[in-house]
């Protein structure tokens, strides 16, 4: 039970912008698939995790998430981030964004182009400093939502001002 719960906090927290690999999971921690996803059902009704659905997914109950985040960034210390931020520096901000924009009561989900599909129609990559536009080619409402800028302009938009969201 909580042993399992607390790994699978530690998993999240501690991975990439975690992309849910339901059969993995369920073999490394020594449990059944329909038990993991009760697992991450009684987490995600605690308000510890998040399941981002993907882009164009049909109801919530039949499609597994695409991406599994902390509910909030204010999270990870206590579900056992780890001490190299750099190594896991995107977590945090695809994180942040998501939970802000949940917050304001939009639909966030994880897009097959970027990172994020909001409300079907906006397309946003995160990342750094030096995040490009590449991922987002074609699509006339995509931007890109940059940490560690003040200012933003052309379709860039500062990560820090989707705090003012929630």
């Amino acid at each position: 039970g909580v042993p399992v719960l607390k790994k699978i906090l530690f998993e999240v927290a501690g991975s990439p912008p975690f992309q849910l690999n339901i059969e993995r999971l369920s073999a490394d921690l020594g449990i059944s698939k329909p038990t993991l996803y009760s697992y991450l059902s009684h987490l995600d009704m605690a308000g510890l995790l998040v399941g981002v659905m993907p882009e164009g997914s049909g109801a919530t109950l039949t499609r597994k998430p695409a991406k599994l985040f902390p509910d909030n960034a204010g999270l990870l210390p206590v579900m056992g981030w780890p001490l190299a931020l750099d190594d896991h520096i995107g977590t945090l901000r695809e994180t942040f964004f998501a939970s802000q924009l949940r917050a304001a009561g939009y639909d966030v989900r994880a897009a097959k182009e970027g990172d994020f599909v909001v409300d079907g129609r906006h397309r946003f990559e995160i990342g750094g400093r030096r995040k490009s536009r590449k991922q987002l080619a074609g699509h006339q409402d995509g931007f890109v939502v940059r940490d560690d800028i003040e200012m933003g302009q052309a379709r860039v938009v500062p990560l820090w001002l989707f705090g003012f969201l929630y």
